[in-house]
């Protein structure tokens, strides 16, 4: 009796620990999707205000006082998705333009962390809003950079990927205006180059000269609505498309091709 209970008893103890750890993760696993709810209270809409009015100001100084509206509207109701979505770009826009600060404290780089944890929440509650994909992507690759972290970067990367799959007209400039960072004889550099060509020539419907960019027999195509709106001047985003051939003349030039440069 002794011996089967010598040897009995390491086997059940085994079954024992392997049922619960099964129990954690089927309970993990078929715990309840975190669901969307875009109820407006005054908090949001004075955080969803103050954002917009900061941005289109350029009030990077206003800034602080965005983030903290948000982040109490995110507080009082975590499942808004425009809210993780704002709050993802204000801890964005800290970071992107940390030139402007008197001195640039070590801590900015926290802001990208951030950015990456709400753009992944505001992907979450809203997964067929696909331009979020390529804001993400592009986060992680400067995470991955900024920790030296290969598998994070690699991740970035072939997100930025995926979301040009899926929205093109949007995220080939996502990928290009992340890409144009690199130097200039890096390979990255040249495919983020590439994007904004491919960009061009989805917006246009064919392919652009590339010897004479030309865009001006193309204007007629302006529209607010399908994919190609993303490709104009809207209400959220009053200055696009001249911010598009901006960076895509700093890449040309950068690139060594200045009279293409000039053009675009």
């Amino acid at each position: 009796m002794n011996l089967f209970l010598r040897r009995c008893c390491p086997i059940v103890l085994l079954g024992l620990v392997l049922m619960s750890a099964g129990c954690d993760s089927l309970a993990i696993r078929f715990a309840p999707e975190k669901q969307a709810d875009s109820t407006a209270t005054p908090l949001s809409e004075q955080a969803i205000r103050s954002f917009w009015e900061a941005l289109h100001a350029g009030r990077y100084d206003r800034l602080p006082e965005a983030r903290r509206l948000l982040t109490a509207a995110y507080l009082e109701n975590p499942r808004h998705p425009q809210i993780s979505l704002l709050l993802a770009h204000a801890h964005l826009w800290t970071i992107a333009e940390r030139s402007r600060l008197a001195e640039v404290p070590p801590g900015i780089t926290d802001h990208a962390i951030l950015a990456e944890h709400y753009f992944a929440e505001a992907h979450r509650l809203n997964p067929e809003d696909h331009r979020i994909p390529g804001w993400l992507g592009g986060v992680k690759l400067a995470l991955g950079q900024i920790h030296q972290d290969e598998r994070l970067t690699r991740e970035g990367y072939f997100m930025l990927h995926d979301a040009i799959r899926a929205f093109p007209e949007f995220n080939d400039f996502s990928a290009g205006y992340v890409l144009s960072s690199k130097p200039r004889g890096d390979d990255r550099f040249r495919e983020g180059l590439e994007d904004m060509w491919d960009n061009l020539d989805r917006c246009a419907g064919e392919r652009i000269d590339r010897s004479n960019p030309d865009y001006r027999k193309y204007m007629g195509q302006v529209t607010q609505t399908g994919p190609k709106r993303v490709c104009w001047n809207s209400r959220i985003a009053p200055h696009n498309f001249e911010g598009f051939f901006l960076n895509m003349g700093d890449m040309l030039v950068k690139q060594g091709e200045p009279a293409k440069a000039r053009a675009i």
